[in-house]
């Protein structure tokens, strides 16, 4: 007889530990299935398909219309540089911490490819072929997404889950160059730069959890001042003599087809303040919802990349993301 409650007890057990898996598969998909319909997640846009201006428009509600801004800059004898990455690899890990009713997933992406750097002659606009290169990169971006569950009188189970809270996406390639901060500011219609509207901190990022409700909202087509401090470790590749060794970008868009991107300068003209002080600045007007939209949800990816990046072939790939969802709105 003690053999059989023994036995009872063991099949009782294994019965338990199967339904417990079952349940947590099941709640994990069920997460997953939230993080891949969520707008605000993702890393659609980081991938700009190949080279481009540095500083450009594609596929956005642009005042009624879309354009293309080409860069204002020569470098060296007379040249332009265009750049971007395709992506050829992508792949997501998310490990779930999940209570009854708190789940937190860490979401890691992997993205290798190409980046490509072009110089373009500025008096034929043809390609130089000698400043010009491929070469292999693999980023990593991670952040954490809470979902907490809440009661449904409309579904079976009495509860559904939903996403509560996002922390930044943050990472990049190597080590010599990081965003500290990361600040927006109002800009009048003088030109005249305003309040701080939002500021973010790289030494919480990793922990700053974001309501999904109360992301970053901006009216459409009002000006902006974006501002972000950067650290680079050295050893420094210059361009120029200002002796400034790494250029910063303001990503934004949900897509390879709807992006842009903004080219932030150290230099201490127009909105930046000081030169090479570390602080890159720069103003945009924020794109519409998109056309016949009220509003809609977008993706910023603000990027620091070293020089030797862009215009030394084997001068490695070093470079750090901090990306940030936002929402825009007509007026």
């Amino acid at each position: 007889m003690r053999n059989i409650i023994i036995l009872g007890l063991s099949v009782l057990l294994v019965f338990s530990g199967c339904e417990n898996s079952d349940s947590a598969s099941g709640t994990e998909s069920i997460l997953l299935g939230l993080l891949n319909s969520d707008e605000a997640a993702g890393v659609d846009g980081f991938d700009s398909n190949g080279d481009a201006e540095l500083n450009h428009d594609i596929g956005l509600e642009m005042e009624g219309v879309g354009r293309i801004l080409s860069d204002t800059l020569s470098f060296g004898e007379g040249y332009r540089i265009r750049f971007g990455r395709r992506v050829l690899e992508r792949d997501r890990t998310v490990d779930f911490e999940t209570g009854l009713d708190t789940s937190i997933g860490l979401v890691t992406y992997t993205m290798s490819g190409i980046f490509i750097a072009k110089a373009i002659d500025t008096s034929d606009y043809e390609q130089i072929d000698s400043l010009s290169f491929e070469k292999d990169f693999t980023t990593t971006l991670t952040r954490k997404i809470r979902f907490i569950r809440f009661d449904d009188a409309n579904d079976p189970d009495g509860y559904s889950w939903k996403i509560d809270a996002l922390t930044p996406l943050v990472g990049g390639a190597g080590n010599k160059v990081s965003i500290n901060e990361l600040r927006f500011y109002s800009l009048s219609n003088e030109l005249q730069v305003g309040d701080l509207l939002y500021s973010f901190s790289s030494d919480n990022a990793g922990d700053l959890f974001i309501s999904r409700d109360s992301i970053p909202l901006f009216t459409a087509f009002e000006r902006v001042v974006v501002q972000v401090g950067i650290s680079n470790n050295g050893p420094e590749y210059s361009v120029d003599t200002t002796g400034i060794g790494e250029w910063v970008f303001y990503n934004y868009g949900k897509s390879r087809i709807q992006r842009g991107r903004r080219h932030l300068h150290d230099s201490g003209l127009f909105f930046d303040q000081n030169a090479n002080d570390n602080i890159h600045s720069g103003a945009l007007r924020v794109h519409g919802p998109g056309m016949n939209q009220v509003r809609g949800v977008f993706r910023t990816f603000t990027e620091v990349v070293d020089l030797s990046t862009i215009f030394v072939s084997d001068g490695g790939y070093n470079t750090n993301v901090l990306s940030i969802p936002y929402r825009v709105e007509r007026p």
